[in-house]
């Protein structure tokens, strides 16, 4: 039985039906060229016969009396798989556009809590031919990096794969005692002070280096960017539990001449595309906001204390919308990026996860509701404005029950204040772009995601040489 860290048991405390904290996830398979080899029941009895190898499939939550300490996972031996694996028809016109109402759709709601925290949705007529694999797992249970280890349990290496084999019995935890919960916490919370020195004495280490940072940053005029010094723009606000999806692919080829053309990085390309879409939705609804946005970027700090998860940090980026010039845009957030990551490096990456871990349970849960319940962040700037992480994906064809993986658009969660998370991933020599977002405060998603290829193709252009 695994405890679960500060940082994975946040997710849990600040969820509510509007600040849904669930990881969704769109694959596509090429199920009209598969040769008929591709078909619900194999899908199905392949999940079955590898449930065994998938831990964020086979554990269920268990809280601790009163949230005196952080909640466990526990290995459950007893899984309906049709209370998680459903399949449904797409909406004509079953394009992607389609698609992404009915991504959305489910993941509008809350995942139970008293079984394993996760569904597969397969999702048939599609105008394509294609059938979709829509996952939803709790961002408690599987985040970052290792959704790519998932990935490589659930899926083949040949269209003939694997032939599906009998169920591989999962052997169960005995559920412990209410007594026995209240016990670890006393001891969890005897251990808490001693852990507080311990990060003090890290504090005191790096507060010289951070301290030489913040010095260079006033002298050149390239102030750090922090958290809640975002702009309000029509991206952000009180979230709903509505939701909404959207797509789209470009060629990573076109992203790697960029990157060399500019001397910059990807993910520096990546973040360009996306103040250049952003800012072609904001004058397109004459919103332009008075300075640059605040992108939050996830970094994958290695595995995480629990199987399936990794240690986070994140660097706060700024994206200059207000900037004419992409190729002046993509220069200013080349060395945006260089400034965060020697803030984060200095702070520490791990420091927020070593705050969390000295603050009781009960207190974060209270507070988050408390949060959420009385709108508190209507009064102070939102934390960021958006979301934009970058993941790897497949260097090399994937195949499902016999059809190719054509696509893997991943979705990531929404923060409070920002209705707006994107998420690019490296596929087979493509960039897979997934967009999520709160339709009520961003209700045109498609143009934004229409605007990122061309961004990119703008770049290109304007390329040297």
């Amino acid at each position: 039985m695994d405890q679960l860290t500060a940082m994975d048991a946040s997710f849990l405390y600040m969820e509510s039906p509007s600040t849904l904290q669930h990881v969704l996830g769109v694959m596509l398979f090429d199920a009209a060229g598969s040769d008929g080899r591709f078909t619900t029941d194999r899908f199905r009895a392949g999940l079955l016969s590898r449930l065994h190898l998938l831990p964020a499939f086979t554990r269920k939550l268990v809280e601790v009396p009163l949230h005196l300490d952080h909640p466990y996972w526990l290995r459950d031996a007893d899984i309906d798989i049709d209370q998680h694996l459903h399949v449904v028809t797409c909406p004509a016109p079953g394009d992607l556009e389609a698609l992404g109402k009915l991504v959305g759709d489910i993941g509008s709601t809350m995942l139970p809590r008293d079984r394993p925290m996760w569904e597969i949705h397969l999702v048939e007529g599609l105008a394509s031919g294609q059938v979709a694999l829509v996952s939803k797992m709790h961002h408690s249970t599987i985040y970052g990096s290792a959704g790519a280890d998932m990935m490589a349990h659930l899926l083949d290496l040949t269209p003939e794969g694997r032939e599906p084999e009998d169920p591989v019995a999962i052997e169960p935890e005995d559920k412990p005692s209410t007594i026995g919960l209240v016990a670890r916490a006393g001891a969890h919370a005897v251990r808490r002070p001693g852990l507080a020195v311990q990060t003090v004495a890290n504090g005191v280490r790096q507060a010289g280096q951070l301290g030489g940072l913040v010095a260079r940053s006033v002298t050149s005029r390239a102030p750090m960017t922090l958290p809640f010094s975002a702009p309000r723009t029509l991206i952000n606000g009180a979230l709903t539990p509505a939701r909404q999806a959207a797509f789209t692919t470009v060629d990573f080829a076109d992203i790697k001449k960029v990157k060399e053309a500019y001397g910059t990085k990807v993910n520096d390309v990546v973040l360009a595309a996306v103040t250049d879409a952003l800012r072609a939705y904001f004058l397109h609804h004459d919103a332009m906001p008075s300075r640059a946005l605040i992108a939050s970027c996830p970094m994958n700090l290695g595995a995480g204390a629990v199987d399936g998860t990794n240690k986070m940090s994140a660097m706060m980026v700024p994206l200059p919308v207000g900037t004419q010039d992409p190729v002046d845009r993509l220069r200013e957030i080349a060395q945006s990026t260089k400034d965060a990551k020697g803030f984060t490096d200095a702070l520490g990456p791990e420091v927020v996860g070593e705050i969390a871990e000295l603050v009781p349970a009960l207190i974060i849960k209270t507070g988050s509701k408390l949060y959420d319940g009385l709108g508190l962040s209507r009064l102070h700037p939102p934390l960021q404005s958006l979301v934009v992480s970058n993941m790897p994906g497949p260097p090399i064809p994937l195949y499902s029950a016999g059809a190719r993986v054509d696509a893997v658009f991943p979705l990531g969660p929404l923060l409070p204040g920002a209705g707006l998370n994107i998420t690019v991933l490296s596929n087979m020599g493509n960039l897979d772009v997934g967009m999520l977002c709160c339709p009520d405060l961003v209700p045109d998603i498609w143009e934004i995601a229409n605007g990122f290829p061309a961004a990119i193709a703008t770049l290109l252009e304007r390329a040297p040489g």
